[in-house]
């Protein structure tokens, strides 16, 4: 169903390699930890070689080791720069607040994104995304990612990201936890539609289209527009937020949206085994409109999930006020933060 909708919507508008780590010393945005870019070289099909990486940014509680490092996947249209927005980062930040509580962080521009590499954009799908995180976290599992082993890794997308980070469980074993946020298995019709009026080539971008191969017209991005329109409830953001969003958009490819409905095929919810939580804004015109998901408490949202896991150990679930779908970019993102880091301490 979500493969339909959002492509009508559209219509309308191998693991473990070496890596290169290059020490930042302690980040003036993240003084509580030490960061690190590292570029982690990736296969994006099985039985090809490593031959793309995935950029991020590897930080770690100063003063203290971690064990666990949660990997955050930004969703379509966004990079890394979602969870670690360029403004008032103390509030901001999911970054700093999981650094400051404890848990390393590995930052990262998925496939075809950002610092990343850019292949053609029929290779990147949500597969070729799903593989390439589950090498990320393999290692960061055996300390090929930087200065030691992390014992477990948490998965934690948005939107899009979110669908990547399901599949990567599913399919590789990628997660010792799952965290899901402006997501759940219901995505609304009307919201889709509206998302969908948006399409713009990144050839009317000069800064993505210098990024992507040059003629892929298979590389696109949203107008500026969707921002307040889709991402958000406009009362419970800072309009200097919005702006800034904007300036910072990103690509996603068609054969993302295309392969999207993979994620809710048969089998692949099932054969997760790990804890999941669900983070949605109450204001999400994408998951929680009266033709989506049952958003009126956590308790609600949670029931409807559930059934679709029977082999997790628990499914939770978080519903935020005054909260649209780009979650972090809120007013009250903060208060999301802590709901997410109490789960996760109690939940791995």
């Amino acid at each position: 169903m979500l493969h339909r909708i959002l492509l009508a919507a559209t219509a309308a508008g191998l693991l473990a390699g070496s890596v290169t780590a290059t020490p930042a010393g302690a980040d003036a945005s993240t003084p509580a930890a030490r960061c690190r870019d590292v570029t982690v070289p990736v296969s994006i099909a099985a039985g090809q070689p490593r031959s793309h990486r995935i950029w991020g940014q590897l930080c770690t509680p100063a003063g203290r080791a971690a064990s666990t490092v949660q990997v955050l996947i930004h969703g379509l249209n966004y990079s890394h720069v979602y969870w670690n927005f360029p403004y008032r980062t103390h509030h901001y930040s999911y970054v700093k607040r999981a650094n400051q509580a404890g848990y390393a962080t590995f930052n990262l521009d998925r496939i075809g994104v950002g610092r990343s590499s850019h292949p053609a954009s029929e290779e990147v799908t949500l597969q070729s995304n799903a593989l390439t995180i589950a090498q990320v976290a393999q290692a960061l599992r055996t300390g090929k990612a930087g200065p030691r082993a992390f014992a477990e890794v948490v998965l934690v997308g948005h939107s899009f990201g979110s669908e990547v980070a399901k599949f990567a469980a599913s399919r590789f074993q990628a997660a010792d936890a799952l965290i899901l946020t402006g997501n759940a298995h219901r995505v609304s019709p009307s919201g889709a539609e509206l998302a969908g009026r948006y399409g713009q080539p990144v050839s009317e971008v000069p800064r993505l289209a210098a990024q992507v191969p040059p003629g892929d017209d298979g590389y696109v991005t949203v107008k500026d527009e969707q921002r307040p329109a889709v991402m958000y409830y406009v009362p419970g953001a800072d309009p200097q937020v919005i702006a800034r969003d904007s300036a910072t958009k990103e690509t996603n490819t068609m054969s993302e949206l295309f392969s999207l409905g993979d994620a809710g095929a048969p089998g692949v919810t099932e054969a997760i085994r790990v804890p999941v939580l669900f983070v949605v804004g109450k204001r999400d015109r994408l998951v929680c409109a009266a033709d989506a998901n049952d958003c009126t408490s956590p308790a609600a949202l949670a029931a409807d999930e559930r059934p679709l896991y029977p082999a997790a150990p628990r499914v939770d679930a978080v519903v935020l006020d005054d909260v649209g779908h780009a979650i972090n970019l809120h007013r009250r993102a903060p208060a999301a933060y802590t709901k997410v880091l109490n789960w996760l301490d109690r939940s791995i």
